[in-house]
């Protein structure tokens, strides 16, 4: 991208139509989310329709695990996307020239930890999740081959995040799209061509990873980037690091928090019910997650527009960016909502095409997609503190969440209504959260507007 392009982009988001600059950039960021999420859809799809029921279980107990890959890469991209779209706003150089060593240097340190993690502690952590037997083998030699490729993850995805900020978002899901699509053609011929089971999983994914981080840092080297990159000279700049640090904590937070949940759900499934519920719940949240990718294409494009704004101290246009962007995220979330409640066993039959699912099954499983449609203006405002720096009240957000109303709620209504009561438990604690992120925004844009009168 030449400066001339970037200078194009940025005054867009800084003064641009905002419906329109939201269909501009939502539209690829909600593939791009979507090409990614698809990832451990498809590690699920290929483990059931190829593999088994068993193969299904043990992937579902494991892809939780992987939210600490994950969350590392968020705590990378995401804080360093904050201080860059920040810095373009603001017009400050200085920053931009050190951002890219940084996430370079930072990705592969924490990437070194998590490999000695998965090495040495995947079995205890499956049985952690309530792994046993055939299924806690299958899900920890699953995690260790995952967490090996971790540093190609990070690299890929933390870059990811980096080019969005800029407003490549478009470029973005292009990368992602080739990401999955091989990840898609390596599956099957790993599990059913060189007959590797559930390693084959986890080798296909990791070699598609090691593509997509190739591509991604490749961008930022051909100086098509408005970020200057000197390959010889990458540094960490300890200067930068309180800022990443303080936004990217929350990021990671988000995905090792969801461990936790899922720990609780699965454990308690896993008390409550049998090996299927096990399944029936794996596949249930796989979908779930799918269908909630659109709200984070929607935050994804977001972020951008929030940090670009609030360097430029232009506080009027957060507030518009950010109901505009909820509400387009609601009424988009709606067409996806309708055909989940109106018929789970066609969803359901994609990753468990041979089951027989009872009423219960079907039950509970819309019960956790009457979330999708209070979701979009909960995400927003995290995607919002983050992007201003306000580390402190998205990491508030994100703890009560799931240390005050999730863990509590899930085991006691579990104890009283089994299986039922964790997916009650989980209905409950989203519908109080988004409720408390919309009285905190509303606190957060109370101070913006005294600051625009200063200004």
């Amino acid at each position: 991208m030449t400066s001339q392009q970037q200078s194009k982009v940025t005054d867009e988001i800084l003064d641009g139509n905002l419906i329109q600059l939201m269909m501009k950039l939502t539209i690829p960021g909600i593939l791009g989310m979507l090409l990614i999420g698809m990832n451990t859809f498809l590690d699920a799809l290929f483990a059931g329709q190829l593999i088994g029921e068993t193969a299904l279980a043990a992937i579902s107990l494991a892809l939780p695990l992987t939210s600490i890959v994950i969350g590392s890469a968020h705590l990378v991209g995401v804080g360093c996307a904050s201080v860059l779209s920040r810095a373009i706003g603001s017009g400050d150089v200085k920053t931009k020239s050190k951002i890219f060593g940084t996430l370079v240097i930072m990705s592969v340190i924490i990437a070194f930890f998590i490999t000695i993690l998965g090495y040495f502690f995947s079995d205890a952590l499956i049985a952690f999740m309530g792994g046993e037997g055939e299924v806690a083998a299958s899900g920890a030699e699953y995690f260790k081959i995952y967490t090996f490729g971790s540093v190609f993850y990070i690299l890929a995805v933390a870059s990811s995040q980096l080019m969005k900020s800029e407003g490549k978002i478009r470029l973005a899901m292009i990368f992602a799209g080739l990401f999955v699509i091989l990840d898609a053609i390596l599956n099957p011929i790993f599990i059913s061509v060189f007959n590797w089971g559930i390693k084959g999983v986890a080798f296909s994914t990791v070699i598609s990873m090691l593509i997509y981080s190739i591509l991604n840092i490749n961008y930022f080297l051909s100086a098509k980037s408005s970020i200057p990159v000197n390959h010889k000279k990458l540094t960490l700049a300890i200067d930068l690091l309180p800022a990443i640090l303080s936004v990217g904590i929350t990021a990671l937070l988000m995905e090792v928090i969801s461990l936790v949940e899922q720990s609780v759900v699965f454990k308690s499934i896993a008390q409550y019910g049998t090996a299927h519920d096990i399944a029936i719940a794996g596949a249930t949240l796989r979908i779930y997650a799918l269908a909630t990718i659109p709200i984070e294409g929607f935050v994804q494009a977001l972020q951008p527009v929030v940090g670009m704004n609030y360097g430029a101290k232009k506080y009027h246009r957060i507030k518009q960016a950010y109901f505009t962007f909820g509400i387009g995220g609601t009424l988009f979330l709606g067409l996806i909502w309708f055909p989940l409640q109106l018929s789970p066993a066609t969803f359901l039959h994609i990753l468990l095409p041979s089951t027989n699912f009872s009423v219960d099954d079907l039950f509970n499983f819309q019960i956790i997609n009457l979330l999708l449609l209070i979701l979009p203006l909960g995400f927003c405002s995290v995607t919002l503190f983050q992007s201003i720096g306000n580390g402190k009240a998205a990491g508030i957000l994100i703890l009560a969440k799931t240390l005050f109303f999730l863990i509590p709620l899930v085991l006691i209504l579990s104890a009283y209504l089994g299986v039922r009561g964790v997916y009650y438990g989980m209905l409950f604690t989203d519908i109080l959260v988004v409720l408390i992120a919309l009285f905190i925004t509303r606190l957060e844009f109370k101070k913006l507007n005294n600051q625009t009168r200063i200004i």
